[in-house]
């Protein structure tokens, strides 16, 4: 598998986006409202299917969910999440995978708005919270909706990605049975670094 594209998050989509814009030199791209869990996001495409989602709670929803509730509590912008590619993917194995380690997970049918008004469908499994957090991936099937980074100007080329934990052992056992390719490493913290390619040279990106 490969990594479909990375979580970028912040309290304020328009604070999020003036500060990544000055520190890779790219604006983000118009994304859309998320109406099932309340963000909206922007979009930062790279050289190949990878993207960066800076994604925030969306003012003008209602809705509620954990994945607002968490980035909304954010004290500074960070990386949130990564999600894996699952198009073709077993989705039982993947769900079978986390309930081995007492992860509970489901799978749901997610939509965005886009800025035109059009309609984006796909299929995202969730695991819920659990003691790996940001850790523990999202795996998205795009169906047969065309995958962002088609229309997405090239903006980064990632040029590495690293993380650490203090359970490494037992998260990487759940990462081979999930095929995820980051290189893990015992830590006396947990942490995620992605390293990226812009306008301004390299950039280091880092979860809290």
């Amino acid at each position: 598998m490969v990594i479909d594209h990375f979580m970028y998050a912040g309290p304020d989509l328009d604070v999020l986006s003036q500060g990544f814009a000055a520190l890779a030199g790219v604006e983000p791209e118009p994304g859309g409202q998320h109406p099932q869990i309340g963000t909206h996001n922007r979009l930062v495409g790279s050289n190949g299917q990878l993207y960066l989602e800076l994604i925030a709670p969306d003012p003008a929803s209602a809705a509620r969910s954990p994945m607002r509730a968490g980035i909304a509590q954010l004290a500074r912008p960070c990386l949130h999440r990564f999600i894996m590619d699952a198009t073709g993917a077993d989705f039982e194995h993947l769900l079978r995978a986390y309930a081995k380690v007492g992860i509970a997970a489901e799978v749901q049918d997610m939509h965005r708005i886009t800025p035109a008004g059009n309609t984006l469908r796909w299929r995202l499994l969730v695991p819920k919270d659990n003691r790996f957090g940001l850790f523990a991936p999202l795996f998205i099937d795009w169906l047969n909706t065309p995958h962002p980074s088609t229309r997405l100007a090239k903006g980064f080329e990632m040029l590495s990605i690293e993380a650490g934990h203090p359970a490494s052992q037992e998260l990487m056992a759940l990462w081979q049975d999930m095929v995820v390719p980051i290189d893990l490493h015992l830590a006396d913290a947990a942490y995620l670094r992605l390293g990226i390619k812009t306008r301004h040279g390299q950039v280091i990106l880092t979860s809290m």
